[in-house]
């Protein structure tokens, strides 16, 4: 065996990453999404509908106006004009409280719908970027692999190499072969799937700049505390405010039970006459009638004697008691997922490293020694095959360390609940 086929069984542990379009990181991504997302974008039309109806409860109510004509004759008429304008009385200030608490919760509620999105296309963008590298190490490793089969196949020709070697070269091209056509598909449904997610359209180029390895090994850097992080995530901030809901509504309740006043005002014109006639005071004739104007001022009161709104003060003070236990259930999830997300970064990462380091080079230097002694003829090429594999199935590994790695700096800054 030449040096030749040593240098073409080696170059299956050279693998240089492809080319691929450079276009955004994933951070870029991420905010390119929280705009393009059209969920998102029906959503935030919620706000405009919230703030109307903030508006809506803070106008005064119209007041009525009636107006009426009787006529009874040729000399009887009567027209009454009247108006009545309900105070609704300490009633407008619960109503805009509780409009604005739901259009606070549903500010809220689009914030969390955006930490979710961020998270989930943070983990699509990290398969997206373990596929690649899974396509870059097989391409690699196939394209080693057929330079080695037609190398050995001209040399069974020249008589310098058994027809079993290259029967296991060919056969080891085809295995990869499969392997790339495997991770080229998964790449490709990677892909489509983060340009659903991040609303690109599917005719749209899509390339991350990131690689998964620089990302994993990037030091995890939350920009609040603990404590600030449970403080500011906005799905334990829409549960607070959800008390403050039902604090508003119970207020309102309240109020809507107790005296309301509407007062009225009203203009009568009436003509009265008779088909006689009459002296006036001058002793001329005159026909028997007159018109008579009357003013009337007044108010009405509705008294609470039955109807108290006693159903829905029971409604808003068990919907309190409901978002209370709602805030600690929150807060309890959201620090266990920050302390679990932080232990599972931390313990992945130093699998990284020892991947990086002992694992990935011992792999290495076990083929080399192999290669070397299939070179001298101690061992044949399907051992050396063998143990080509199974250093790619520790690149493999590798892979797929780096991806629980990058899966656990996602989960960090969801649980922090970090959006760009």
């Amino acid at each position: 065996m030449t040096r030749m086929t040593f240098l073409a069984v080696a170059a299956l542990l050279t693998f240089a990453p492809a080319s691929f379009a450079q276009e955004m990181t994933v951070e870029e991504l991420v905010a390119a999404a929280l705009q393009q997302s059209p969920e998102l974008r029906a959503a935030r039309a919620e706000i405009a509908i919230a703030a109307g109806r903030v508006t809506q409860a803070g106008l005064r109510p119209n007041p009525m106006v009636s107006s009426s004509h009787e006529q009874g004759g040729v000399d009887m008429a009567t027209t009454m004009i009247g108006a009545e304008w309900p105070l609704a009385l300490r009633r407008r200030a619960a109503r805009v409280a509780v409009a604005q608490g739901a259009a606070d919760i549903t500010a809220l509620s689009i914030r969390e719908r955006e930490r979710l999105l961020a998270s989930a296309v943070r983990a699509q963008a990290g398969r997206l970027l373990a596929a690649r590298r899974t396509l870059e190490i097989a391409s690699e490793a196939l394209g080693a692999a057929r330079r080695l089969r037609d190398l050995l196949d001209r040399r069974v020709a020249e008589g310098g190499s058994t027809k079993l070697d290259a029967n296991l070269a060919a056969v080891e091209a085809l295995r990869l072969e499969a392997d790339v056509a495997i991770a080229t598909g998964d790449l490709q449904a990677a892909t489509i799937e983060l340009r659903a997610l991040s609303g690109i359209p599917a005719d749209a180029p899509l390339a991350l700049r990131d690689s998964l390895e620089g990302l994993a090994a990037a030091p995890v850097l939350p920009r609040l505390t603990a404590a600030a992080a449970l403080e500011a995530r906005a799905d334990i901030r829409e549960a607070l405010a959800q008390i403050t809901l039902a604090d508003a509504r119970l207020d309102a309740a309240r109020r809507e039970g107790r005296t309301d006043m509407t007062l009225a005002a009203a203009y009568t014109r009436s003509k009265q006459g008779f088909d006689l006639f009459a002296f006036d005071h001058h002793g001329l004739r005159q026909p028997i009638q007159d018109i008579f104007h009357t003013v009337t001022l007044g108010a009405r009161l509705t008294m609470p004697w039955f109807d108290r709104n006693q159903g829905t003060i029971a409604a808003a003070q068990a919907e309190r008691a409901g978002a209370e236990a709602l805030v600690t259930a929150r807060q309890r999830a959201a620090r266990a997922e920050i302390d679990a997300s932080l232990a599972r970064e931390r313990e992945t990462r130093r699998a990284v490293e020892l991947y990086a380091g002992d694992v990935r080079t011992l792999a290495r230097q076990n083929v080399e020694v192999m290669l070397e002694a299939y070179d001298l003829g101690r061992f044949p090429l399907s051992d050396v095959l063998a143990e080509q594999r199974r250093y790619l199935d520790v690149e493999a590994g590798f892979t797929a360390v780096l991806t629980r790695a990058y899966e656990a700096r996602a989960a960090v800054a969801s649980a922090f609940g970090e959006i760009p």
